[in-house]
Formats: structure tokens, C-alpha cells, sequence
């Protein structure tokens, strides 16, 4: 059979379609298959505390040149500035010099007289410390407020009908984030007995007010017991 121009030009068009649709194909394939690397990795903070004056507690961490300060439930987040003597950090109001192992806050002023809000901050030496983990879980279908505090603590709970010997208590805000919500606490390992019985209770609170706690003891690291647990919270009784 003879071909027209009007034919070819058809099957040149189909031809073209084709192949068009099988290279679409092949480059949606090809973007399926490549691996997502958006997930931006977890900030490793390094913390420093310090004892100042009037027994007052100034906890810091560092990341490159951002510090993060808490100061009496206050959060100062920081950048680091040009000093000639000492890491000073600094968010336009108020001004962390940290010096050797000393350190002071201070309002920050452009002749450095700023009014001083904690100073003699004297870096403390952290013992060897050791980790017990988890996720903490409530079953209620509500959400939280970001400036919900979740506090966890180690408790020893040898001594019957008497109230708990804290070993170890930890603070963070949850922030954006919902349960299941991992966490890790740090404590000395001197401070335990392999003789005593450990447990480790949590509770979430808005403010002053309790919204969410542990209800029952979950054992923790001796006696048979594992480094990691799992906190189901109850909500809290009025």
C-alpha cells in the first residue's frame, strides 16, 4: 500500500507521542526511586551548667555559634559575637560571657554597663553520668500547648510507705511536637544500689497545673530490669 505525505506524517506523530510517554515514564521512575534526603538531622547541643551566686543555676548550650541560656524558667537564645577576651554570646538585650569555667549574665549594652542579671557563675564539674530511655504516651485525644513542660524523674522506691528519694529529675518543652515523645535522662550511677528497687514516673504540665502522669511504677534498672521503658500517662486527678 502506498503511503501519502498525509499518512507519514501521521505515524511520525504517533511515533513521537510514544516515545515521548516511555521517556516520562523512565525519568518518573528513576525521581521515585531516589532516596528522600530532606530529613534535616537532630541538633546535638553540648551543655554546660553553672553554679553563681546565691546558690542560682544557669544552665547553657552551645551549638557552633548559637547558645541557647536558661536562667530562672527564662530561655535566652543567643549568637555568638566578637570578643576579645572570653565567648560572648548575645541576642541584642541581654549578654552571656562565658570566661574559663566562670561566666555571668548581663544586660547588653553598647558600654558593656549593662544592669547584671546573674554573675560569679562558676562552670561545675559533671560526674560520670549514665542514660536511662523511653517514649512517653497518653491515650487522651487532645493536643497540647507548645509551652507544655515534660518532667521525668528516677526515683528510689525501696523504702516502703515512705515517699520516694528523687535520684534524678529532667525538664523539657514539648514544643511542636506529639506522643509518642522519646526521651533520655542522665544520673549518676554512684547513686545507685543494686539492692534498691528504681522506678520512673513523668507527668505533663501546663503552667502549675498537672494535665497527664504516670499512675503506676515502672521499674527500671535493677533487679532484672531494663534501661528502657515505655510511659503510658493517665490523665491527672483534679
Amino acid at each position: 500500500m502506498k503511503t501519502t505525505p498525509a499518512m507519514r506524517k501521521l505515524i511520525l506523530s504517533v511515533a513521537l507521542a510514544l516515545g515521548s510517554g516511555s521517556s516520562l515514564a523512565a525519568q518518573t521512575a528513576n525521581a521515585d526511586t531516589k532516596p528522600n534526603n530532606n530529613i534535616r538531622p537532630a541538633i546535638k547541643w553540648n551543655r554546660f551548667d553553672y553554679t553563681c551566686e546565691n546558690a542560682a543555676k544557669v544552665t547553657v548550650y552551645l551549638h557552633d555559634p548559637t547558645a541557647k541560656v536558661l536562667f530562672e524558667d527564662q530561655v535566652y537564645m543567643m549568637r555568638q559575637t566578637l570578643s576579645a577576651d572570653g565567648n560572648r554570646y548575645s541576642d541584642g538585650k541581654t549578654v552571656w560571657w562565658g570566661k574559663a569555667d566562670g561566666g555571668f549574665l548581663q544586660e547588653d549594652t553598647p558600654g558593656g554597663d549593662g544592669k547584671m542579671i546573674v554573675k560569679d557563675c562558676i562552670l561545675e564539674k559533671r560526674a560520670a553520668t549514665d542514660t536511662i530511655s523511653g517514649t512517653i504516651m497518653y491515650l487522651a485525644r487532645m493536643a497540647l500547648p507548645p509551652q507544655a513542660t515534660i518532667h521525668v524523674e528516677l526515683q528510689d522506691v525501696s523504702r516502703a510507705n515512705r515517699p520516694a528519694t528523687v535520684i534524678a529529675h529532667e525538664k523539657f518543652e514539648l514544643g511542636n511536637r506529639q506522643v509518642p515523645l522519646p526521651f533520655t535522662l542522665h544520673f549518676n550511677p554512684e547513686k545507685i544500689d543494686p539492692k534498691h528497687t528504681y522506678s520512673v514516673s513523668a507527668r505533663v504540665m501546663i503552667g502549675t497545673e498537672s494535665r497527664f502522669m504516670t499512675d503506676k511504677p515502672y521499674p527500671i534498672l535493677t533487679q532484672g530490669n531494663p534501661s528502657k521503658v515505655d510511659l503510658i500517662l493517665k490523665p491527672a486527678k483534679p
